[in-house]
């Protein structure tokens, strides 16, 4: 399932049994910051890895030399105490099953045209203006939050913090709270204190066209970042109040953001990208905003290696594109494809019917699930994410 994981290190341990829940595996794992699950092989690879730089960071914060420098910047309010919190990392599960709800219809209800993220970003909006006016504290509140923002960014802790996220391979805008803290210590410790390592943690490649949206973001300031995927959003014709709704929505981190931009770039002679951005804002926790993610991905894939795509929609609540050999694509982005009552209602509906479609799937479709699915019309492709695409005319002869 996962050959390039590393099942015992000193920061955790994956357990070598796995179940299958909604369509991805669930793993569990053990580490001094905690005990939890995880879904996705993805997922996976990427905790592991944090758990590794954590590691490397609680031992780095026992250092004399991390120490002195940080005492040296106590000064700052921001400081906190010296080594990292020993409490369980975030689980991603937990949450409605993200791929059972796209599957049933459930995350994009309404059809293409619909104003109903616009709709939810204008509530928003009012009810902050409406709550700035009634109530004074909270705006003193926002005020104090900026300033602290800018002292940081006049500081150089920002940057810091970028330097050293790119040095370890990680995220500087992860979600991983216990990272994010012990990255603020040695970006604190370097900035007013003068620290300086010399270490490495084991490279990281768990994105694909999005390691580009990794560099770039180690690259800049986060408020650089917001105005280029402003400007980008802007020169793909995306309306206004879209492109607000998009900047601002908390469910995707900066860095998501910035990857998902890039996708719709990639995606931009399709002419639906404005589509794509309101099925975006659609996700309503992590794990739709990771299916959306990767889902981008598949589609992605497909275009800068098999075929062109024409035009890009939904059927069913369920994305799809046509390419420009004539072909309905559906990407699907599960770690273990079965057949399922879900999976038979939702691939086999009527609203998905056609003469050419094919079904992109980014992990493994079981026996059945293909015997299935080609008795019905469709051209299956599975690990997508893993091997390398047929070519053009090798898939059409296919």
């Amino acid at each position: 399932m996962a050959p390039k994981i590393q099942l015992k290190t000193s920061a955790y341990r994956v357990s070598p049994v796995v179940e299958v829940s909604d369509l991805a595996y669930t793993f569990r794992v053990e580490s001094e910051y905690g005990s939890y699950r995880v879904q996705g092989v993805q997922q996976l690879e990427a905790l592991l890895h944090e758990l590794e730089v954590i590691e490397t960071l609680a031992e780095v914060s026992q250092s004399e030399a991390f120490a002195s420098s940080l005492s040296s910047s106590l000064a700052s309010p921001v400081a906190t105490t010296v080594g990292v919190a020993k409490r369980p990392v975030a689980s991603v599960t937990g949450l409605p099953g993200g791929v059972v709800r796209y599957l049933g219809g459930k995350l994009y209800q309404v059809k293409r045209g619909s104003s109903k993220a616009l709709e939810t970003y204008r509530d928003y909006r009012n009810k902050d203006d409406k709550e700035e006016v009634r109530e004074e504290p909270k705006e003193k509140k926002k005020l104090v939050s900026s300033a602290g923002k800018l002292s940081r960014k006049h500081l150089g802790h920002d940057s810091s913090k970028r330097r050293w996220a790119r040095q370890l391979g990680v995220d500087p805008y992860s979600k991983n709270e216990v990272l994010q803290e012990a990255l603020g210590r040695i970006a604190w410790a370097s900035t007013l204190g003068g620290f300086a390592g010399d270490f490495a943690v084991p490279s990281s490649e768990v994105f694909s066209y999005a390691g580009k949206a990794r560099e770039l973001v180690w690259d800049r300031p986060a408020h650089q970042l917001e105005r280029e995927i402003v400007d980008t959003l802007k020169d793909l014709k995306v309306e206004k109040e879209l492109i607000h709704a998009f900047r601002d929505t908390p469910i995707y981190s900066l860095t998501e953001k910035m990857e998902l931009c890039l996708g719709f770039k990639n995606l931009k002679e399709s002419g639906d990208v404005a589509f794509l951005v309101d099925f975006a804002l659609r996700a309503e926790n992590d794990e739709d905003a990771e299916l959306m993610i990767r889902t981008l991905e598949v589609l992605v894939s497909y275009s800068q290696r098999v075929a062109g795509i024409a035009s890009i929609g939904e059927r069913r609540g369920m994305l799809y594109a046509c390419s420009n050999r004539g072909y309905d694509i559906y990407p699907l982005a599960v770690d273990y494809l079965h057949w399922t009552p879900l999976v038979y209602e939702a691939l086999l509906s009527e609203e998905l019917a056609a003469d050419k479609r094919e079904i992109w799937v980014s992990g493994q479709v079981s026996p059945i699930a293909k015997l299935q699915l080609r008795e019905h019309g469709w051209i299956v492709y599975e690990q997508v994410d893993r091997y390398a695409v047929p070519s053009s005319a090798a898939t059409a002869k296919r």
